[in-house]
């Protein structure tokens, strides 16, 4: 059916299905920053400052996904070969962009201090027999 195609011609040609999809999520992503302005606001109309801080931290991290989006999206411009460009700045981008997906993953998230419980020990003293 498809004795034309090479293997490789055949992958890079479903890289560009992948192009799409780096669009695709681009505009999700400005279309929730449009509705998480609307939010802050309000948010900060009503004085709510964790819903400030929710709603900047929200913003800040589809702006980083956007990046993330158009440095992939030029990525994929290269190896599916319908842009030929330069592989240095490629590989600085994918570097970008890797970093981008991990730091995601290492960035400490603040937690709810422990609960008391009724002998007015945190559980971690409680486990210790304090």
């Amino acid at each position: 059916k498809f004795t034309n195609y090479t293997p490789s011609q055949w992958h890079r040609r479903n890289l560009r299905f992948i192009i799409l999809s780096h669009v695709l999520n681009f505009s999700v992503c400005i279309r929730e920053i449009m509705q998480v302005k609307t939010k802050l606001q309000d948010a900060e109309a009503k004085g709510d400052e964790a819903a400030i801080k929710k709603a900047k931290s929200t913003i800040y991290d589809n702006k980083r996904m956007m990046v993330r989006y158009v440095l992939t999206f030029i990525q994929m411009l290269h190896v599916s070969q319908v842009k030929k460009m330069d592989d240095w700045y490629i590989g600085f981008m994918g570097m970008i962009s890797s970093y981008i997906d991990a730091s995601k993953q290492w960035t400490p998230t603040v937690s709810a201090p422990p609960q008391p419980v009724s002998n007015g020990a945190t559980p971690p003293e409680q486990a210790k027999g304090a």
